[in-house]
């Protein structure tokens, strides 16, 4: 189907429209594998499809990465992002990306979120984008949090699980204390008594 037809189709639905958003980063992503990018990042030419992408449907639109493979790939990510944006405010435009495009987007990118339309996740990933400058995929990015925060459930799992034991073994050292203590105190306790009766045995008694 084609990404024009499917970007309409989510302007009221914004959980399909970050679906389509990871399909077309996939999409792209496969595309760069194979050693091409796309020249020509029209929504209304760019087929996208749940299975393994078909380079045939891309002719036309697709050129091989020869000379700056960086630039290519980099250019294609920042036209997606771009096209992600908009869409989040109900904007359907093609994928043109030029320097003039880039500083309107650097400039002015919380106003793409003014009414926090975009899920924290793909605006944090803009940001970090646009903004600090590290490209990356989107997927990527997204699985990367999910790693991160997965670690960070973890530590707290670990350091909680340390705290107990450390409570837990605070609680046994005081239990053994005052086993130690009442050890020692029932035998001054027997022999305070025998040296009492003994005394009161010899010089009473007696």
């Amino acid at each position: 189907m084609l990404l024009s037809d499917l970007l309409e189709q989510c302007k009221e639905n914004p959980e399909m429209l970050t679906d389509v958003l990871k399909l077309l980063d996939i999409t792209v992503k496969y595309i760069h594998s194979k050693g091409f990018f796309i020249i020509d990042f029209n929504p209304k030419k760019i087929i996208l499809v749940n299975n393994t992408p078909d380079l045939n449907n891309f002719k036309g639109i697709i050129s091989p990465i020869e000379h700056n493979p960086a630039k290519d790939i980099n250019i294609n990510i920042y036209q997606m992002a771009k096209i992600g944006l908009m869409a989040f405010n109900n904007i359907i435009v093609d994928g043109k990306m030029n320097q003039d495009h880039y500083n309107f987007i650097v400039y002015n990118i919380k106003n793409f979120n003014q009414n926090l339309q975009i899920p924290d996740e793909f605006y944090e990933y803009y940001e970090d984008l646009f903004i600090n400058g590290n490209i990356n995929y989107l997927n990527d990015y997204l699985d990367s949090k999910k790693q991160e925060a997965g670690r960070e459930t973890n530590l707290r799992k670990t350091l909680a699980t340390e705290a107990g034991r450390a409570l837990s073994s605070n609680k046994i050292e005081k239990q053994d204390n005052n086993a130690f203590v009442n050890i020692l105190f029932i035998p001054s306790i027997l022999a305070l008594l025998y040296l009492i009766g003994l005394f009161i045995y010899t010089f009473i008694l007696k």
